[in-house]
């Protein structure tokens, strides 16, 4: 209403839509959390006026079959028994002759299913979110919480010696063991409700760029519930109390004597620490990343690249107008303007672009019912698209008149699947039937295309079966590569000269063909963005870890070069003492990644196989990384002046 009227009242205003006018009855609120994100809503009352010479009563792809119906039903009612129930009534009412109830049934699905698990088949529409990706950002979010958790604990517990005296004072005029325990937990866990002050603020900068990145709609909206804000305070208290748990007791364990002294004694670098436990989970975290980013870079790479078995590339798509007495003459008259232009190479008219829904229809082959998809294209389909005929021939030039006395055998064209999945070995000449609202029709393969890709690479290749038939609504443009914008401007100068001021939009096939793969890149640049802010955390744990533990080791080092060992030796035993750590990471980190990956992988019908040099990469990528990290620590110690750090002794 504000786009076409701003602030004016539409009520009783007219609209045009499919050549017929429309009055606007009603205004509502836009949809927020709905998978139902529509413009407008026409009665179904008004379906004969837009389809007027359509039974809507048939099973054609106007009719009501192909839609959507939504029932209010009683809490207590079962999904199982109501679908049953309405395919009974289905089988009741059903003559034999209107469809046949082997592949035409009702389905159900609850309203809040809908959204992230898609509509029902044949009727994908809407508004959908993918649950495999708020799953995949929420493990991801929760390993950088507990990557920074660990630093907190790593952190905390490596400056504990500056406490030490602190704790044994307190300890000395009385204060007990709990209490000492319940103040450094508190400590922590009012770190972490600052922390979540400056997230909340961070998140306020940064919301608009990660929706963008991850095509979410996440809105501070939220912040005005109170359960929210119950929920965030109460998980940051007890992320506080879980990240200050460690560290109190390990302040607390050593006795108050030896603390005054600062008495506790060292790890042995051969010991398995606490702290080199978290150290190593956080690099395994991070390396798992590693690998899923690079796989999911991989397969991306091999989904814009494989061979799809038609040409994508320099095919505009025209949606033309639908519903006109003369829409098919027109239609042609269209394409006969358009090879008139220098730059077209070739048009062809289908009812929808590859990627999009491809309809079935039930067939009787060799005495048993299957259902097909199929698809309605003119003679020049195969041509435009590129698409191999394998065998047998393709369709023919037909006239509008010849469309509308035609008798006799339906010829069609498959592809290699349908061969294949109903086992034909002479497929050309193959005559099977099909029940239609007129009874059965006898159908003839009269040839064989190559098997491509009608949809994504997450779906099989499927039998398919293709109908010539009047030319349909969307256009496929195959044009020139050279100069697109005046190749565009010669389109729409033959769509005004055909349908006058009626609206032109045109859309490019491989744009709208790699829209199925939208939701993969996003997932994968997030994953690629946190992988690379996991490394940030748990390389900057590691830095304030080496430097504490290098620092406790001065004396060491000192007696070491008066001993006479070199510079060298020094730095590769202090880099050894972390990067064996790292070892450990990568080995368990690696068998993690590979099952993590295949199962994403599990989700395309085509893919990557994952191979040794993924698992090389990221695990060296780590060691690059956690070398350079510690470097300049312990390279200040090995060259440092022996005198200095004895000079205490």
């Amino acid at each position: 209403a504000r786009t076409l009227f701003g602030t004016a009242d539409p009520m009783g205003k007219t609209l045009e839509f499919a050549s017929h006018e429309f009055e606007i009855t009603g205004v509502i609120k836009d949809p927020d959390k709905s998978h139902l994100q529509i413009g407008a809503f026409v009665s179904m009352t008004s379906m004969p006026l837009v389809y007027p010479d359509r039974d809507l009563n048939m099973t054609g792809p106007n009719s009501w079959l192909w839609s959507a119906t939504y029932l209010l039903t009683a809490k207590e009612t079962k999904r199982e028994i109501l679908e049953s129930k309405i395919n009974d009534v289905l089988a009741e009412i059903n003559d034999g002759n209107l469809f046949n109830t082997v592949f035409t049934r009702f389905n159900v699905r609850p309203l809040k299913d809908i959204y992230f698990y898609g509509a029902l088949k044949n009727l994908d529409y809407g508004l959908h979110g993918s649950f495999q990706r708020i799953v995949i950002l929420s493990i991801i979010g929760m390993f950088m919480l507990a990557l920074a958790s660990i630093n907190y604990v790593n952190l905390t517990t490596a400056r504990s010696i500056i406490r030490m005296k602190e704790v044994a004072v307190k300890r000395f005029v009385g204060s007990s063991t709990g209490l000492v325990r319940l103040q450094l937990i508190l400590e922590s866990v009012i770190v972490a409700l600052i922390s979540l002050l400056v997230a909340v603020t961070a998140v306020q900068v940064f919301i608009g760029p990660f929706n963008s990145v991850a095509s979410v709609r996440i809105d501070l909206l939220q912040w005005n519930r109170l359960d929210v804000w119950l929920i965030a305070i109460g998980g940051v208290v007890m992320l506080g109390v879980v990240a200050g748990i460690y560290p109190a007791l390990y302040l607390t364990a050593v006795k108050p004597v030896r603390l005054v002294r600062n008495a506790v004694v060292a790890e042995s670098t051969t010991s398995i620490s606490p702290r080199s436990i978290l150290m190593t989970l956080q690099f395994t975290l991070s390396i798992v990343l590693m690998i899923c980013a690079l796989a999911g870079n991989r397969q991306l790479h091999y989904l814009r690249n494989a061979n799809l078995g038609f040409s994508k590339d320099h095919i505009i798509q025209v949606e033309t107008p639908q519903n006109l007495a003369d829409e098919y003459s027109l239609r042609e008259t269209f394409k006969e303007e358009l090879l008139s232009q220098q730059h077209i190479l070739g048009v062809s008219f289908a009812p929808g672009s590859p990627g999009s829904h491809i309809p079935t229809a039930p067939l009787d082959v060799k005495h048993e019912e299957r259902a097909i998809e199929f698809l309605l294209v003119d003679h020049d389909y195969f041509k435009v698209m590129d698409i191999e005929l394998v065998e047998g021939s393709g369709f023919f030039p037909r006239s509008l008149e010849e469309f509308a006395t035609l008798s006799g055998n339906v010829r069609i064209v498959v592809n290699e699947s349908f061969v294949r999945e109903l086992d034909l070995t002479s497929p050309v000449g193959y005559i099977f039937q099909r029940e239609g609202p007129s009874g059965p029709r006898n159908y003839e393969i009269i040839g064989v295309v190559k098997d491509f890709h009608f949809r994504s690479l997450h779906h099989k290749i499927s039998p398919i079966m293709f109908i010539q038939t009047r030319p349909m609504h969307l256009a496929n443009i195959k044009v020139q590569p050279t100069d697109l914008p005046a190749t565009i401007q010669a389109i729409e100068k033959a769509w005004k000269k055909v349908y006058g001021d009626k609206l032109f939009t045109y859309t490019f096939l491989d744009e709208t063909f790699d829209q199925q793969y939208k939701n993969d890149e996003q997932l994968a640049t997030v994953t690629i963005w946190f992988t690379g802010l996991t490394l940030i955390i748990a390389c900057l744990g590691l830095f304030a870890l080496s430097s504490f533990m290098i620092t406790r080791r001065t004396k060491e080092i000192g007696i070491r070069k008066s001993l006479g060992a070199s510079v060298k030796s020094i730095y590769a035993l202090l880099s050894w003492d972390f990067l064996k750590w790292i070892a450990v990471a990568v080995t368990v980190a690696c068998p993690i990644g590979w099952y993590v990956t295949s199962l994403w992988l599990r989700g395309f019908a085509y893919h990557v196989q994952l191979g040794f040099d993924i698992f090389i990469i990221a695990s060296a990528l780590a060691f690059v990384v956690a070398l350079l990290t510690v470097t300049w620590q312990s390279v200040k110690a090995a060259s440092a002046n022996p005198v200095n750090s004895l000079r205490t002794e």
